[in-house]
């Protein structure tokens, strides 16, 4: 059974002494570095959300500049292209002309001649004929 006496009292005195004891040297000291750790934690989140947003920011930057770099040389790219084409489109009128007026000396040159030929056959048909009516008339 329990006795209510004056060793009760002392037990309760003794008890929130010890209380308080423990709460001084244990449970304050140990709130104190529960209390600087959130606050460190919370430090260190601040950094960390701070160097995110700069890490985007960062980034958004890098892919607005690989696309600008993207639309230059896709820009270049169809002026290059396109300047090859008008070359290469020069370069075949200028062979196609060359080669009409290679074409035109030698259809010339082979009028020429023909003429020469014939002009030449002509002078010798005389002979020819000489010469034919000679071989039937024996």
């Amino acid at each position: 059974m329990i006795n209510i006496d004056i060793t009760l009292l002392i037990q309760l005195v003794n008890f929130l002494i010890a209380l308080a004891i423990i709460n001084y040297l244990i449970v304050r000291p140990v709130r104190g570095v529960l209390a600087r750790r959130r606050a460190q934690n919370d430090e260190v989140r601040g950094a960390a959300d701070s160097l995110e947003s700069e890490a985007g920011l960062k980034m958004e930057g890098y892919n607005a500049r690989i696309e600008k770099a993207r639309a230059d040389v896709a820009t270049l790219r169809k002026s290059v292209k396109l300047a090859a084409e008008e070359t290469a489109q020069a370069r075949l009128n200028e062979a196609g002309d060359e080669a009409r007026a290679i074409h035109r000396a030698a259809a010339e040159r082979v009028r020429a001649e023909g003429a020469e030929a014939r002009r030449e056959l002509d002078g010798r048909v005389g002979d020819f004929v000489q010469v034919a009516l000679k071989a039937m008339l024996g």
